[in-house]
């Protein structure tokens, strides 16, 4: 056979989808033709279509030692790179592409990827800006922008990008996944079920579409919902660690011997050091804490914990020259009140698992008042100024709140309060107070212990909060949050209050009624009964709310002492005046 006839059939059978096919007629055109480039990058291809990126690596790597200048194969590199978790050394090759072709919308795309891999939202929303300059009306990278445009908080950009994808396809089962989130962030509720069950409709199968439908019930109160979608999403893909781990928080005691057993079947497959292993030891802890075996819930923490501070590990020295810098900083108010026309923004903080959520919901019963979640926003238009010392002034004030509002959702009319309740803005407490001085913040505190034995079972989104995978570093970044609250307190006074979970959950009315009033509210009764809300609870805490006011977790961590040991003994007895007893 010719070269090009070779190569003719091994491209046609990868471009119909044909990879097996591909692979062997490539490998056999590669015998043929040792010199060509071509052969080992269809093989490539085929490699990267059944998930064999590693593999597909080293065809690519063969292609461009034939061919250093074979571009094709850089850029189908840099795409296994990113997804094999290597996106610094996937951009370099991209910059050469580039260099070479600008106009390769495809390497601007890959580059998004790789930006957005990194942490990098900006940098990845200006390479799609490029990409789709070059090629408007590429879905895959609105739905990319779109996601980079929630990491920074914008949901309304964010949900534009993916609503543009939808127009250009209407069964576009990615972009109505995606376009779920930025809906219930948005205030569309409704909205956000629609999509999604849109998108679990025409792909019964697609794991991300039966995950954001189950959570969408969860967070608007359908607990039997959510675990119809969990268990559905078990059945569809039987090795889902993430169906499994959801299942755990959300199962009947019932139903929990059979999770168990598919638990450690699938824990049993899993690698060590990822965190696959990881998710299903927390959920294997969740189901032992349920029957009451401490032993073995401590075991399985111990080992998913371990897993995670590997996989994410925690930089203290960065983390306490983070501190350090806040505590140097001085504020100083711009003169007036911005946006006094505004519903007043109240921050409910505190360290994450502190019982935010549920002052958070008591305030959103009140008909005046909306309940926002967690926005990202704040902390990501803050953290410039709050990591490089840069000037916080009258100007910078300024364009902080005028672009916290726009990236605010729009609210039902009557609204005269709205609620962000991310804990860790009490790393921003002194900006948002400076900027918005009208502002009310309730800083939630709770006994440390109790703390810690909650996020120690707890698997967190992102690498925010890597500390809490090691006792001793989540001791350490508990001193220094207390230090930091303490500075905030001197600077702020007036528009702090402080409230303990143990208070508030023993006395719900009376301390309801202090918060109300703090934040210039009447006090309403049903405020005390937070799980008569229908706003819907966008957290971790989402099932636990709808529980009602309880206090059976208050004290859980002395029945765990041994196990707290090392973060108990890391803690500072002057900043915890409660742990002395």
């Amino acid at each position: 056979m010719t070269l090009e006839s070779d190569l003719r059939s091994a491209a046609d059978a990868a471009n119909s989808g044909n990879f097996k096919s591909a692979l062997k007629l490539a490998r056999v055109g590669a015998k043929r033709h040792p010199k060509h480039p071509v052969f080992p990058n269809i093989q490539g291809i085929a490699f990267a279509a059944q998930g064999k990126h590693r593999d597909a690596v080293q065809q690519f790597k063969t292609a461009l030692k034939i061919a250093p200048e074979f571009h094709d194969a850089r850029r189908n590199l840099a795409q296994s790179l990113i997804l094999l978790g290597q996106p610094d050394t996937a951009l370099k090759l991209l910059a050469k592409v580039l260099s070479a072709t600008p106009k390769d919308a495809n390497a601007w795309y890959l580059s998004a990827q790789g930006e957005l891999a990194l942490g990098h939202a900006e940098a990845a929303i200006s390479a799609a800006n490029k990409s789709l300059a070059l090629q408007p009306g590429q879905s895959r990278v609105l739905n990319l922008r779109g996601t980079a445009f929630l990491v920074t908080g914008d949901e309304a950009a964010a949900l534009t990008d993916f609503e543009a994808a939808i127009a250009i396809n209407p069964d576009d089962v990615e972009a109505l996944v995606n376009a779920s989130l930025p809906l219930a962030r948005q205030l569309r509720s409704d909205d956000a079920l629609k999509v999604a069950q849109r998108a679990v409709e025409l792909a019964p199968d697609h794991s991300a579409a039966r995950q954001r439908l189950g959570m969408q019930l969860l967070e608007s109160g359908d607990t039997g919902g959510a675990r119809a979608q969990f268990a559905a999403l078990m059945e569809s893909d039987p090795r889902n660690c993430d169906a499994v781990a959801l299942m755990a928080q959300v199962s009947a005691v019932a139903d929990d011997p059979q999770l168990e057993k598919t638990a450690l079947r699938l824990r049993k497959s899993a690698s060590k050091d990822s965190a696959e292993y990881a998710d299903l030891s927390f959920a294997l802890a969740r189901i032992a804490q349920r029957r009451g075996d401490i032993p073995a819930e401590l075991d399985f923490l111990a080992q998913a914990n371990q897993t995670m501070a590997r996989l994410e590990p925690f930089d203290a020295q960065a983390d306490a020259a983070r501190f350090e810098r806040l505590l140097a900083r001085s504020f100083t108010p711009a003169k007036g009140t911005p946006y006094r026309d505004h519903p007043t923004p109240v921050y409910v903080l505190g360290l994450p698992r502190s019982g935010t959520t549920l002052v958070e919901t008591m305030l959103g019963v009140h008909p005046q008042v909306q309940a926002m979640g967690e926005r990202a926003a704040p902390g990501w238009l803050l953290s410039p100024y709050a990591e490089t010392g840069a000037d916080f002034g009258e100007d910078a004030q300024t364009a902080f709140t005028r672009e916290d509002l726009a990236r605010r959702p729009a609210c039902p009319v009557g609204v005269t309060t709205v609620i962000d309740k991310m804990p860790e803005n009490y790393l921003y407490l002194g900006f948002l107070a400076t900027a918005w001085p009208q502002a009310r913040i309730i800083h939630v505190r709770r006994d440390p212990r109790d703390i810690a034995l909650s996020m120690w079972r707890a698997r967190f989104a992102g690498r925010d909060l890597a500390y809490s995978y090691d006792l001793t570093a989540m001791a350490q970044r508990f001193n220094a949050y207390a230090r930091l609250m303490a500075h905030w307190r001197g600077l702020f006074p007036d528009q702090i209050l402080d409230v303990a979970y143990e208070d508030l959950v023993r006395d719900p009315a009376g301390q309801g009624q202090r918060i109300a009033e703090f934040c210039g509210l009447d006090w309403q009764e049903d405020m005390a009964h937070p799980e008569r809300s229908e706003q819907p609870v966008l957290t971790l805490s989402a099932g636990q709310v709808r529980q009602g006011i309880h206090d059976k977790s208050v004290g859980g961590w002395q029945a765990r002492r041994e196990a707290l040991a090392p973060f108990i003994a890391a803690l500072d007895p002057d900043l915890w005046p409660e742990t002395k007893s």
